[in-house]
């Protein structure tokens, strides 16, 4: 050992030692990037203001964690290794999903959704975000057409941005999806020789614009899939959770089966940890998605659990779900509303939700949302900025806000900094 050495402390090798790690590992990535495949592209993380660990976190749309069942649960889970199906629960399973969950399922969206389907119309996946992965894989080919709202959820962008996708945007009004800018899309889309072959859309309760689909444009855009032929991705992660205002029948019953694939969840009705969700569609279909997921099967244990307590909980928990996120939503609200005279010209512009967990605001000219964020951050509110749902990573102007973590309270307290941010940046 050199003179140096011996001079050197401890720390000071450790720190040596760490740096050429971190220079050799760079080195590592460096020259393993060509051996990527192209649908691995390097994407962005979502981004939130401030952290998620701000006081007043209005980002991710979690469920409400005092709202979780977890004494139900802990019941259900006992009971269930306790009987002769607990080692089946612990085993390996249906890929399609066990087979008693998609029958309490399948009675569950007759009752709730008046739609009517076998247990074999379904394929249950780790979670809606997974199901929306594997319907995209399935029919969209690297540099083909999909067809998003303007604005749209982040996971089902990303999936087809991991394609390489071509991606088209149709805006949004208060009735939903603007099905006659679809229809002009579609049709120079056709005369291009670029014929779209999968269109995404949330008919209830937007995430992020909060509105719902009218009833005459899910009935035209049934009739389109079938004049333009392609096929519809109805994402529903949302639709039982309505405070008010008339349902609307599904896509996916007012089409042709084989036309739609729907997509629903669990996570913001039971727990979003147990990553169940389900697609349903022809079996015809489910089968070519079921071929392209490569998990060994979905979770015989969560199935049993989700089934469990479907049977025994589910309508008396979503009634209470609805009445707390109906405070919720009207807590956010009120404080907003505290923190603007009335026509004051600095107030955003937003859209009360039938439902769901979003508020979707666009803040009014002049204001930079830049500024916004940083004042926001600063008095400790997250929340994720509007380019973060538009395709082309527009829409600066917009911030979604969601209601479900927060208390009441505090939504009333987020909601007052909010448009204290907002006055700021002004």
């Amino acid at each position: 050992m050199t003179t140096m050495d011996r001079t050197r402390t401890p720390e000071t090798r450790v720190i040596d030692r760490s740096q050429h790690a971190a220079a050799e590992q760079a080195d590592v990535i460096a020259a393993i990037e060509p051996l990527f495949s192209r649908i691995a592209p390097a994407l962005p993380p979502v981004q939130f203001t401030g952290t998620t660990g701000a006081r007043y976190n209005m980002g991710a749309g979690q469920p409400d964690p005092a709202s979780l069942p977890r004494r139900e649960l802990a019941e259900t889970v006992a009971s269930l290794l306790a009987s002769d199906d607990g080692p089946a629960a612990l085993m390996y399973g249906d890929a399609a999903g066990f087979l008693g969950l998609r029958e309490v399922l399948a009675e569950k969206l007759k009752h709730w959704d008046h739609i009517e389907v076998t247990p074999e119309e379904f394929l249950v996946v780790n979670g809606s975000n997974h199901g929306l992965a594997v319907v995209a894989q399935a029919f969209v080919n690297p540099g083909e057409v999909a067809i998003v709202e303007s604005p749209t959820f982040m996971g089902g962008l990303r999936p087809l941005r991991q394609l390489q996708a071509r991606i088209e945007m149709v805006p949004l009004d208060e009735h939903g999806m603007r099905v006659d800018a679809l229809e002009e899309r579609l049709r120079s889309l056709r005369a291009a020789g670029t014929p779209a072959k999968l269109v995404y859309t949330i008919p209830n309760f937007h995430n992020p614009a909060g509105v719902d689909l009218s009833l005459d444009r899910r009935q035209r855009l049934a009739e389109l899939a079938g004049e333009f032929d392609f096929v519809i991705l109805e994402d529903d992660a949302y639709g039982e959770l309505r405070f008010s205002g008339e349902s609307l029948p599904s896509i996916f019953s007012l089409a042709p089966r084989g036309r739609v694939v729907r997509s629903a969840t669990l996570s913001k009705i039971l727990a979003a940890g147990l990553r169940v969700g389900y697609l349903i569609g022809a079996q015809e279909v489910l089968a070519r998605l079921n071929a392209l997921k490569l998990d060994g099967g979905a979770s015989p244990f969560t199935n049993r659990v989700a089934a469990r307590w479907l049977t025994a909980h589910h309508d008396e928990h979503v009634r209470r779900l609805i009445d707390i996120y109906r405070r919720k939503r009207d807590a956010l609200i009120a404080g907003l509303e505290s923190g603007f005279a009335p026509g004051e010209s600095l107030k955003p512009q937003w859209h009360v939700p039938d439902g769901g967990f979003f508020l979707w605001l666009k803040l009014p000219e002049g204001v930079d949302p830049t500024t916004v964020s940083r004042a926001a951050a600063n008095r400790g509110v997250a929340y994720v900025p509007g380019p973060a749902f538009f395709a082309d990573g527009s829409g600066q102007e917009y911030l979604r806000l969601a209601w479900s973590m927060l208390s009441e309270d505090d939504l009333r307290t987020a909601g007052r900094l909010v448009a204290e941010a907002i006055h700021e940046a002004a």
